[in-house]
């Protein structure tokens, strides 16, 4: 009797092993079947780490759910980071490529790196503040995994891009092609991913337009607000005042180097003005006015140049404190027309206003 109990119970626990094996096949089955399996879209994408250790791009055909192992996660999500300046406030963020689970957006971004100087052919420094318009290719996506720093290359890429094309031009020929240079460093850096260009490593993107806006002299912000990025360390150490941004998360705003005021020059502090207030490299400017010029241009500058030496002689000599009379001819009034128009009718009112009374 007892061996047909214990028969019986082994029996009655074999079904019940049976019965959960069968049950959590079922529910394994039902949740798998509940749950969708990823696949590329038209906005995002992902790369699979398979068994033999290669990155794959992910294809229709794989069954990889939400949170498969298999994803490439990208922990160090620096290298898929890319800045974000914006001049009105000083600004600087960092945008990402790809997702805390591992999806890489396919959607058009536009960086906009921080302004950097670049020089002109004749030697004249200008701040540039450029913007590339980029997305990636989906058919190149595993080139992603292989940077070191996206963010970093693609950003001394353009930069070396923009200085190329504009040490090639001088001063005045930076004003007359400007959407010339756009054009040609749209091309380099598209030509860069299409293989077609002799330098330069492809990063998995497509370039779709460059553009940049240009300021004379090296007018850099003297500091920049740097939104928290939790994700990467920042680049530009902060100074003292910013540790207690930093266990905030709050803005950081760090100092940069004295940036220099439009139309100014260190020379201004080493060199002794002349009448015209001109130093060596504002007369180097105006030397580019007199290229290419038809004569009755450069008639017009010099009749310019003459009028605004006599305005700062006599600034100069009235300041002295003494009383200075000068001719109509000195200062060059006698025989122009328009003065002579406008004191005629002044006199004519005159005559007028005392004929009413």
């Amino acid at each position: 009797m007892a061996e047909v109990d214990a028969a019986s119970t082994g029996l009655m626990i074999s079904v019940l092993v049976a019965l959960v094996v069968v049950g959590g096949a079922v529910a394994t089955f039902l949740y798998r079947s509940r749950v969708p399996v990823l696949v590329p879209g038209d906005d995002e994408t992902y790369l699979i780490r398979s068994a033999e250790g290669r990155i794959l791009a992910l294809t229709a055909e794989m069954k990889v759910r939400p949170e498969d192992p298999r994803i490439v996660q990208f922990q160090n999500r620096k290298q898929l980071r890319f800045p974000v300046f914006d001049p009105r406030f000083n600004a600087l963020t960092y945008d990402r490529l790809v997702t805390d689970t591992g999806a890489i957006s396919l959607r058009i971004h536009t960086t906009t790196p921080f302004p950097f100087t670049a020089v002109t052919n004749d030697g004249h420094t200008v701040t540039i503040t450029p913007s590339v318009s980029f997305g990636v290719d989906p058919a190149r996506v595993t080139d992603l995994a292989r940077l070191g720093d996206f963010g970093d290359q693609f950003e001394r890429r353009i930069r070396s891009a923009f200085s190329g094309a504009i040490g090639r031009r001088k001063d005045e020929q930076l004003r007359e092609s400007h959407h010339e240079i756009e054009q040609e460093v749209t091309q380099e850096l598209a030509g860069v991913e299409a293989g077609t260009d002799a330098l330069g490593v492809p990063l998995g993107i497509s370039v779709f337009e460059a553009r940049f806006s240009y300021r004379d002299g090296a007018t850099l912000p003297s500091e920049v607000v740097i939104a928290p990025d939790p994700g990467a360390a920042l680049s530009i150490a902060p100074g003292p005042t910013d540790a207690a941004s930093l266990d905030t998360g709050a803005p950081q705003r760090v100092a940069l180097a004295a940036a220099a005021t439009p139309g100014t020059s260190a020379a201004h502090g080493s060199e002794t003005p002349g009448a015209m207030q001109f130093l060596g490299t504002d007369l180097d400017k105006l030397l580019d006015q007199f290229r290419d010029r038809s004569p009755e241009q450069i008639a017009t500058l010099l009749s310019l140049m003459e009028m605004q030496t006599r305005q700062n002689i006599v600034s100069m000599l009235s300041k002295s404190g003494g009383l200075v009379v000068f001719s109509a001819r000195e200062l060059g009034l006698e025989g122009n027309t328009a003065l002579q128009e406008r004191l005629n009718a002044v006199d004519s009112a005159v005559g007028e206003q005392a004929e009413t009374e």
